[in-house]
């Protein structure tokens, strides 16, 4: 499993209980936040930081 497999499986996990214990509307919203959140981050760098976001590899991001 990779470095992240483990936080992506913990995630779902997080999101089935929020969505059997909490009201359909809140555990949906918490689930689009944080779907929506590195997208949003992504979008509010300059034209240049995604340049060099592209360039650099995976390794190098971590």
């Amino acid at each position: 499993m990779s470095h992240r497999g483990p936080y992506i499986a913990a995630g779902i996990v997080v999101a089935i209980i929020a969505l059997i214990v909490l009201p359909s509307w809140i555990a949906w919203t918490i689930v689009a936040v944080a779907i929506g959140l590195p997208v949003v981050a992504y979008f509010t760098l300059d034209r240049s930081q995604r340049r060099r976001l592209h360039r650099i590899r995976r390794r190098e991001i971590r």
